[in-house]
């Protein structure tokens, strides 16, 4: 089966899920008519009474064998929810649910979900973020997990112990991870009372990473030239709060992160053109200003700003002085 690779049977990732209102099916994450960024929950609950013996599961087309969740052992541990772990394709998702009992098909569900791999990917109109945590959505999960921590257990710093760690430690799997995320110290950045929905943000971008990174703040100030989004306090533009592949937690490869806003750097010779044509590298060899680090566009700019409108780094002002930190012969 191409669409769903697993079931996860990891009590610590999701934990059981508290009673829901009775239907038949219902698929709980993501919801119908909802856009999510993350392909990696599929949950869904049958019903209690009478109980279903399996589900099996449609996505764009392709279907799974029908997933037996009568025995013993799963019920003890997951009841009557289904979690998968899906592949969904970028864009519009048709998800179809089936319930077996004793062979039979006895219910059936279906729902759209849009899925945005991207981080600057954006959704129709009509299919909104899924958000999880207002109350009716919370109480669903109740049961079994803690959705009204106390601070003392929202400070707790490790996996096993902080209860944001139950359904979200998968977020922090990245090689580069940001320090009070890394530390579970969510409630630094998430505010626990926020309306309508639970663990919002505060300040937008700039007034809650300021906090933290004055010294960053103090280094803009002496800048001629101010990147866009650094002007604005759009800092996730460019970086994850929680944790990315790439250094400095860009969301993209840099040249790619780069290249996303200014794509006609790619379609033309850049910096120069050599005697035989060729245009200056942005990619693939060494940066001899930086040893051990590949040449990517922040080798010349600095992605905040500087003295020139170019943002030369260093805060060189000539371009032939910019050459010089490679080219010393």
């Amino acid at each position: 089966m191409k669409k769903l690779t697993r079931i996860l049977l990891y009590v610590w990732a999701l934990g059981l899920l508290g009673a829901l209102p009775a239907r038949a099916l219902q698929l709980v994450y993501p919801a119908d008519q909802t856009s999510v960024h993350r392909s990696d929950f599929l949950i869904i609950k049958g019903s209690e009474q009478p109980p279903l013996e399996g589900m099996s599961v449609e996505i764009n087309g392709a279907k799974s064998d029908v997933i037996d969740i009568s025995g013993a052992d799963y019920r003890a541990a997951f009841q009557d929810f289904l979690i998968l772990q899906p592949s969904f394709d970028p864009g519009r998702n048709v998800v179809k649910v089936a319930g077996y009992r004793g062979g039979q098909v006895v219910a059936n569900q279906t729902a759209t979900v849009y899925y945005l791999p991207g981080p600057y990917d954006l959704p129709p109109t009509d299919f909104p973020t899924f958000v999880m945590h207002r109350p009716e959505k919370e109480a669903l999960c109740a049961g079994c997990h803690n959705m009204n921590p106390t601070p003392e257990q929202l400070a707790q710093t490790t996996p096993d112990t902080n209860p944001c760690a139950a359904c979200h430690r998968r977020m922090l799997q990245d090689k580069y991870v940001h320090g009070p995320a890394g530390a579970f110290r969510c409630a630094y950045c998430h505010q626990p009372d926020s309306q309508p929905n639970r663990y919002q943000s505060p300040d937008g971008d700039a007034g809650l990473c300021n906090q933290c990174h004055q010294e960053k703040v103090d280094e803009f100030k002496k800048n001629k030239f101010v990147h866009g989004p650094v002007a604005v306090g759009l800092c996730s533009v460019c970086h994850d709060a929680h944790a990315s592949n790439n250094p400095a937690q860009v969301v993209l490869p840099i040249n790619d992160l780069c290249l996303s806003c200014h794509a006609k750097v790619s379609g033309a010779p850049h910096v120069v053109r050599g005697i035989r044509g060729e245009a200056h590298p942005l990619r693939g060899v060494q940066d001899p200003s930086q040893p051990g680090r590949e040449l990517s566009c922040v080798s010349c700019h600095n992605p905040h700003g500087g003295k020139t409108e170019y943002f030369f780094v260093r805060n060189i002002n000539g371009r032939f002085s910019l050459c010089e930190l490679c080219h010393q012969k």
